[in-house]
This record gives C-alpha cells, sequence and structure tokens, in this order.
C-alpha cells in the first residue's frame, strides 16, 4: 500500500511538473527573456507602492475577521501576533498545490498564540466560507459590466450563483460536518485510541465553535470583511499590472476592472488546482494568457504580464512571509492574549468602524496611483488587439503620449506625411512613391516614375538626382549626403550634391526593397526568385551576399541588429540576428488583420507598416511591447517611413 501511494505521489508530480514544463515552453517561444526583464525593470514605483498598500489592508481585513470569529469562542490573541500569522498564512497559501498551506494558520494559533484546535479550526473553516461567498458576489457583479464575444455573461454569472449556493449549502451543513469528522476519528484503525480520543473531541470542539458563531449573530460583520479581504486582493492585483503595462507603452483605460478581474480570479482558480505544483507556476501563467485573450486582450500582453506579475507577487510574498515567520519563532518575542473587558462593546460599532477604515483604503491607493481609476472615466470603447492596437482614445491619440515624430507614406494621389498626434495628414506632393526620411528628418527621398527626386519636409524644394531604367525603391546612406536607389538588377548611389551616379552592387535578380545599415557596410534587400520573394545580406565591403529567409519586406534595425523579413502568412514580422541570422524576434500585426511594408525608424523601439486585407492604413509599432497604433483611416495607404524625435518609453 505504501509503494502503491509512494508511486501515485511520483506519477502526480512529474504530470504537474510536465505542465509547468510545457506552459513555460510554450509561453518562452513567443517572448524573450529580454522583453520579460524590461517590463520589470520599467515597473512603476508608485504602482508598486499602491500594490504594497492593497496587500497590507487585505492582511488587516483577514486578520480582523480572524479577530472577530475566535473573540466570539472566547479567545483574544494579540492583534499583531494574529496579523503576522495572516501573512504567514498567506505565502503558504501560494507555496503548496491546492492552497493547503492555508492549514498552517491553524498550527500557529494554536502553538504560538495559544487559541484551543476547535476555535482555530472553525475561524479557519467559517472565514474560507465566506471568502468564497464574497468571491462569488464579486463574480456576479464583474459579470454585469463585461461584455466578451467568446465568454458568455451568463454562463459566469451562473458560475457565480452556483458558488453563493455552495458556501449557503456548507453553512448549513458545517455542524453536521464536523460532527461526521469526528466519528470517523473515533474510528480510524491507525492511530492509538487516546489519539483517537483526542482527535474526535477536537472535531467536537469545532462543531460547538460553529454553533456558538452561530448564535453569536456576527455572519454579516465577517461577510464584509470578506468584502474587504477580496476587493484589496484583487486591486492589489489590479494595480500591479497596471504598474508593469502603463510604463510599457499600455494605456490604464484599456484595463477595465471588471474584465481583468475575470481574468486575475481565473488564474487564481487554476493555482488552487492539485495539479497546480509548486507556487502554482505554469498552470496559472497558462490560465491567465488563454483568459485574458478569451476577454480580448492581445496575446502578446497576456504572455508577458503573466510571467512578470506572478514573478513579482510571489517573490513580495515569499520575502514578507520569510520574514514574518522568522518573527513569530524568535523566543524573546511574547503573543499573549489580550484580556476580554478591552473588546467590550465593540460589536455594535462595527460598521463605524470598518467602512471609514475601507473608505479610506480606498481613497489612499487612488491618490498614490491615479491611474488605477482612469479605466472608470473612459467614456469610449478602447479596443486591444494584437500587437495591442488602440484606437478611440478619447481627447487625446494613445500613441501621442508615448512617441514624437512624422510618417511619410504614399498613397494613389501623391505622398503624405502625417505628425504624431495630429488629427490628419498633409500632402507634400501630387505624385511620387516608396518615400524615405534622410538620417536628419529634414529630407525625403522618393521615386516619381523612374526619377529619384529629394525634397523638404514640408514638400518643398523638388529636385531630382538621378533617373533609372526601372526604379523601385530608394534610401538614403548612412550619412545623409548620398542617395541609394534600385535599378532592375543594380543598385546606384548619387551624390545630393555633386549628381555623380555610382552602381554598388549587381545581381541575378530584380532589386525591389533595400535598406542601409548605420554604418554604410551592410544592405538589406528583397528580390524576387523563381521560389518567391527572398530577403538577402548583403555585405558591400567584402561583397558577402547571404540568403536570410523567404519573404519580403527588407529593413534594418538602427543599432544593425536586427534584419526583418515578412511571415508567410503577413502575420508577423520576424526578426533575424543580422549577424548570425539566426530568428530572434517576432512582432505581431494588428489583431484580426495582415500587415506588408514594414519598415525600422531611426529608433530602435519603433517600426512602420500598413495593413492589408483591404484596409491599407498606416501603423506605427512599439518593439518592447509589441503594441501597434493605428495612425490613418482614410486608408489606401502605403510604403510608409517613421522619423521618431522622441520617444517617451
Amino acid at each position: 500500500m505504501y509503494n502503491k501511494n509512494r508511486l501515485r505521489q511520483v506519477v502526480f508530480t512529474l504530470f504537474s511538473l510536465g505542465i509547468s514544463i510545457a506552459v513555460f515552453t510554450y509561453l518562452f517561444s513567443n517572448i524573450s527573456m529580454q522583453e520579460l526583464l524590461v517590463i520589470i525593470q520599467r515597473v512603476s514605483t508608485r504602482g508598486v507602492a499602491a500594490f504594497f498598500l492593497c496587500s497590507f489592508f487585505m492582511s488587516f481585513f483577514r486578520t480582523w475577521r480572524y479577530l472577530v470569529l475566535l473573540r466570539t469562542n472566547g479567545q483574544f490573541p494579540s492583534s499583531v501576533g494574529l496579523y503576522l500569522v495572516t501573512i504567514v498564512r498567506n505565502f503558504f497559501s501560494d507555496l503548496l498545490p491546492a492552497r493547503l498551506g492555508t492549514l498552517i494558520y491553524i498550527y500557529l494559533v494554536q502553538t504560538r498564540l495559544g487559541v484551543p484546535f476547535g476555535a482555530a479550526t472553525a475561524s479557519f473553516a467559517l472565514a474560507f466560507v465566506f471568502d468564497i461567498l464574497a468571491f462569488g458576489f464579486l463574480i456576479i457583479l464583474a459579470a454585469l459590466f463585461i461584455s466578451s464575444t467568446v465568454l458568455s455573461t451568463s454562463v459566469i454569472i451562473g458560475g457565480g450563483v452556483v458558488l453563493l449556493i455552495l458556501c449557503l449549502v456548507v453553512l448549513l451543513l458545517l455542524p453536521h460536518l464536523l460532527q461526521f469528522a469526528a466519528i470517523l476519528a473515533s474510528r480510524l484503525p491507525l492511530i492509538g485510541k487516546n489519539n483517537r480520543e483526542k482527535l474526535s473531541d477536537a472535531f467536537k470542539t469545532a462543531k460547538k465553535s460553529i454553533i456558538d458563531t452561530k448564535k453569536a449573530g456576527i455572519f454579516c460583520q465577517v461577510l464584509f470583511l470578506s468584502f474587504g479581504v477580496r476587493c484589496f486582493k484583487y486591486l492589489s492585483l489590479f494595480v500591479l499590472l497596471l504598474a508593469l503595462m502603463i510604463p510599457a507603452g499600455y494605456e490604464a483605460e484599456v484595463f477595465d476592472l471588471p474584465r481583468v478581474f475575470l481574468g486575475l480570479c481565473s488564474a487564481e482558480l487554476a493555482a488552487s488546482l492539485p495539479v497546480s505544483g509548486i507556487a502554482g507556476f505554469g498552470v496559472y501563467e497558462g490560465t491567465w494568457t488563454l483568459v485574458f485573450q478569451l476577454l480580448g486582450f492581445p496575446e502578446k500582453m497576456a504572455m508577458i504580464s503573466s510571467v512578470s506579475h506572478h514573478l513579482i507577487t510571489q517573490i513580495y510574498g515569499y520575502t514578507i512571509g520569510v520574514v514574518a515567520l522568522i518573527i513569530l519563532w524568535v523566543p524573546f518575542f511574547s503573543f499573549q492574549q489580550s484580556s476580554m473587558k478591552q473588546f467590550e462593546n465593540k460589536k455594535k460599532f462595527f460598521f463605524a468602524r470598518f467602512l471609514p477604515i475601507f473608505l479610506s483604503g480606498l481613497v489612499m491607493v487612488l491618490l498614490l496611483f491615479p491611474q488605477s481609476y482612469a479605466w472608470f472615466n473612459n467614456s469610449e470603447k478602447v479596443v486591444l488587439s494584437t500587437g495591442q492596437e488602440k484606437t478611440g482614445v478619447k481627447k487625446k491619440n494613445a500613441h501621442h503620449q508615448l512617441v514624437e515624430g512624422w510618417v511619410v507614406y504614399q498613397r494613389p494621389d501623391g505622398i503624405y506625411s502625417f505628425r504624431i498626434g495630429r488629427k490628419h495628414g498633409k500632402r507634400l506632393s501630387k505624385y511620387g512613391s516608396a518615400p524615405r526620411w534622410s538620417p536628419t528628418g529634414k529630407s525625403i527621398v522618393f521615386v516619381h516614375g523612374n526619377n529619384i527626386k529629394v525634397m523638404d519636409r514640408k514638400g518643398g524644394g523638388k529636385k531630382t538626382l538621378a533617373k533609372a531604367q526601372k526604379a523601385k525603391a530608394v534610401c538614403f546612406d548612412h550619412s545623409g549626403k548620398a542617395v541609394l536607389f534600385t535599378d532592375r538588377k543594380t543598385v546606384k548611389r548619387v551624390n545630393i550634391k555633386t549628381g555623380k551616379i555610382v552602381t554598388i552592387l549587381r545581381g541575378k535578380h530584380e532589386f525591389l526593397e533595400l535598406d542601409l545599415s548605420n554604418n554604410g557596410k551592410i544592405l538589406a534587400v528583397t528580390v524576387k526568385t523563381r521560389l518567391g520573394y527572398q530577403v538577402r545580406r548583403i555585405n558591400l565591403h567584402t561583397n558577402d551576399r547571404k540568403k536570410v529567409a523567404r519573404g519580403c519586406s527588407a529593413a534594418l534595425s538602427p543599432d544593425s541588429r536586427y534584419i526583418t523579413v515578412n511571415g508567410r502568412k503577413h502575420r508577423f514580422l520576424n526578426l533575424y540576428n543580422l549577424h548570425t541570422l539566426k530568428l530572434e524576434r517576432r512582432l505581431s500585426a494588428p489583431t484580426g488583420r495582415r500587415f506588408d511594408n514594414q519598415f525600422w525608424s531611426n529608433h530602435k523601439d519603433w517600426l512602420v507598416s500598413k495593413s492589408e486585407d483591404g484596409e491599407e492604413n498606416i501603423y506605427i509599432h512599439h518593439l518592447p511591447t509589441d503594441a501597434s497604433y493605428r495612425i490613418t483611416t482614410h486608408g489606401n495607404c502605403d510604403r510608409p517611413d517613421f522619423y521618431v524625435s522622441r520617444s517617451k518609453i
């Protein structure tokens, strides 16, 4: 029998570990460790402080609830000692699977605070039931304020109602369940008679404590305190999420509390399952990612927030939990029970104390971290998508709060410039295609027919630099003093001042796109072969030519780290290491769309593209957060380039 149980334990542990490994393998195939570290390093300190404050109030109300339950049974433990026990209880709750760690509460209040087993068990059981009861009410409330095309509101409300009914049934049957446990304990064959009697008496005492608590008429107080616990618990997780995501370029308005709450509690429930493993790692992140996507949040945001958020909460919980445990067991700290007199006549003043404390806690959090209620004032819907497209933000455009600069692009009726933060673009030329910024952002080179032209940023001073047999693409060289352009199977350079033209590259295939590295050594080109489009890396000094991958949208990052290739289905832009030619990262297209003709700006964190599928609008993309922002609405836009004058993140 022992060997069979041992084998089951091993199999179960391996199964849980396998789930965790599978989830993290999937997550880190889509996000990098560098992205994770950037998110954590940029976390808002005020947001983290608000998280700490919420955590304090959560433990405060949980301790208050234990005190109310214990005092009903004639137990008056030290408030400070019980608060430390509560923190340790929270720590072990996260550490062990299926929330088994919460049972440490019963052990600690007996050994360190001198509370008998019956009163300890009764307070633990009732607190657990009321926690679920408050949780059910909050689920129903949140479901009334969300809209999701995947998750049915009626199903969510139904789940909340089921929780409420189950809790009420348990409250009615709890004394009978403890009586049944006492009978079972008296008949256990594996322990001695004296131990059986002690265990049976303990359950009977717990039953009496439950009955005494019911008679005391404090269930209303316990329910309100449970709401306090739950409200500040999920508020703490909510403000930490904002503290992580807002510095990464996400708007607070898109994280509406009801939707986020449902995502958070889904992950919490998953971490309570027996298969959740140690600290819930793996199952928690996987559930978070899935549910947040079902609720309409972008995949990349769901993935990176699940890992970074859980990591911070666990480190915080373990740190204060270990400190509290050490204090509890230090010999010279004494946590004696208090006298009963000082707690007399306080029952009738419960709400006079609860409401001011609850409201003052909320006000302190909102004053410390105002972004935590920004979603409440957002009267217009903010659309998030894969790649985090943000449109319809009231007052200021979301992208204007993150970056300043100009986007230049072509339309059938000419070349346009769009300044970030403005409502409309400006036509610079009634003709032309494939515009590209100079390194200083003061000039624009473009193609008109087979002529290579240049103009200033306002569309003035147009000048023809060269004429090609078949021009397709242009770009400035790294110095800004010359322009490169394609002419069938050659790439040529023309000096802006002298007009001298030099052929710098010949190939077997027609060159369709090109970009030059910031040191002038490496050229990224797109060619069309019999097998389709290819992006190639060409060293102009050594004439070394390498195929990067099949695809198009050849561009180079300003720091010469990456070379881009559009994915075959145009759902992702693949970023290859310029030196090793290995795929390192991906940039996502906006939800429900494909994108094309992506081009890197002069800033390593920002790219630009045009959407496909009939819309053909311009989007700018923030690489660290995989966020995309639509900046045009009129359609028929193509071949964009983005000059960043200032990035605010």
